[in-house]
């Protein structure tokens, strides 16, 4: 592990000692998953498991302590990953759910080893568990965040976890009417499968920061949100600079990533304009307001909503300031009065995001060159970096169809 990631590693263990756990809503949930470790960390992590094994073991006979170890290695992981991101870890403790769920029965997950770990958990203080209640047609899980003590003992351990790389490839969150069994049926040959099939064969023989499938989602159906998701983009690199400090085949490497581009695609495709290098710092100046994640997050907000009613609501549950929303809402209509607001194009701009990213990595694959998504740039060694640049700015023109425009993408680099 390279010097720069444990320092970082040091300073997230250092916040864990006094985070609270997070809030708890759609947003700060993850579904557990079957994990594996890389196998230089799995000697480490096996003498750190025993402890806790041997304490729950009991009387168990080989075959349900061998299913216990396997369940206690998920858990413990997926709370890795609860630490590292910030959100709560959800297992089911509905035993009829293990056998009519058919993610929990594709993960190979039993009820009797997982409701003993979350009681032994809960018991000795090691998490926090909030337990799930049963509603009709919506159960929800229980949710499980661990203590700061093992929140830093255990988050070390996520950027070396490894999840297979098996369909499915194309998936569908929220599915409406029967857009679930249609992408269940997709033929093989289909283009989506067919080149995300190609893109996860190709990243098998490579190494990176968890290491997974890479996945193109759809929301409600395959007009939402066609967005390209793998675990590596979700590693945190704002409060402390995990991902970044990562490597790619053991090389350093490099993220490139557009700039303002649901508001640059917005204004490309519906309007044919090009909104210069500084449209945020723009619409600070309009707003007085020096804050630029803060005009981020109103953009993302007022383009992706459905109604200002929806933005404003959206805005207000995460406490980004009430006093600011009618400023910006204001300052973005001075600078850009063109461009309608609450009208939902954010997903058709997260399509366009996917679309783009998608091209590239198929480029690189062609030129045995690893891309990584991270949701609106991609990551790539470092020694490729001109490539990536140029590849980036020729897939956003020729996917947002900006020929004949004076329109065009805005790019920066991000190193270690």
């Amino acid at each position: 592990m390279v010097t720069s990631l444990v320092a970082e590693l040091e300073e997230l263990q250092r916040l864990l000692r006094d985070a609270p756990v997070p809030r708890d809503d759609y947003d700060h949930h993850f579904f557990m998953k079957p994990r594996k470790l890389l196998e230089e960390a799995q000697e480490e992590f096996s003498a750190f498991l025993d402890g806790h094994f041997e304490n729950l073991r009991g009387g168990r006979n080989n075959k349900a302590a061998e299913a216990l170890r396997s369940h206690l290695q998920w858990v413990f992981l997926g709370l890795a990953d609860a630490a590292m991101r910030g959100k709560w870890l959800l297992v089911s403790l509905d035993d009829r759910a293990y056998t009519s769920d058919p993610l929990l029965k594709r993960y190979g997950f039993k009820y009797a080893p997982t409701k003993a770990i979350v009681d032994y958990l809960e018991r000795n203080g090691f998490a926090t568990v909030k337990r799930g209640r049963q509603y009709k047609n919506n159960p929800a899980r229980t949710r499980v965040y661990p203590n700061p003590e093992l929140a830093s003992a255990l988050v070390g351990f996520h950027v070396q976890t490894v999840t297979d790389i098996e369909p499915p490839y194309v998936v569908i969150n929220e599915p409406e009417g029967k857009w679930k069994e249609v992408i269940a049926e997709l033929p093989i040959d289909h283009p989506d499968r067919e080149e995300m099939t190609q893109i996860n064969d190709f990243l098998k023989g490579h190494t990176w920061a968890c290491k997974g499938p890479v996945q193109l989602k759809y929301k409600h159906d395959v007009f939402n949100s066609g967005r390209l998701y793998t675990d590596y983009q979700e590693l945190p690199d704002r409060r402390v600079r995990i991902r970044i400090n990562t490597l790619i085949d053991g090389e350093q490497l490099c993220e490139v990533d557009f700039s303002a581009n649901h508001l640059r695609m917005a204004m490309a495709v519906l309007h044919g304009e090009d909104i210069g290098d500084t449209p945020y710092e723009d619409i600070m100046e309009l707003a007085q307001i020096r804050d630029r994640d803060r005009v981020k997050t109103f953009v993302t907000t007022a383009l992706s909503a459905s109604s200002r009613t929806a933005a404003n609501s959206s805005w207000n549950h995460d406490n980004l300031g009430a006093e600011f929303f009618g400023r910006l809402e204001l300052a973005m209509i001075k600078r850009f009065p063109n461009l309608k607001l609450y009208d939902s194009w954010g997903i058709q701009a997260q399509s366009l995001e996917g679309a783009i990213l998608r091209q590239v990595m198929l480029q690189g694959m062609e030129k045995d060159i690893v891309c990584l998504p991270v949701h609106d740039a991609i990551a790539v060694p470092q020694q490729h970096e001109e490539w990536a640049v140029d590849a980036m700015l020729e897939a956003w023109e020729r996917v947002v169809s900006t020929s004949g425009t004076r329109a065009g993408a805005r790019l920066k680099v991000d190193r270690p």
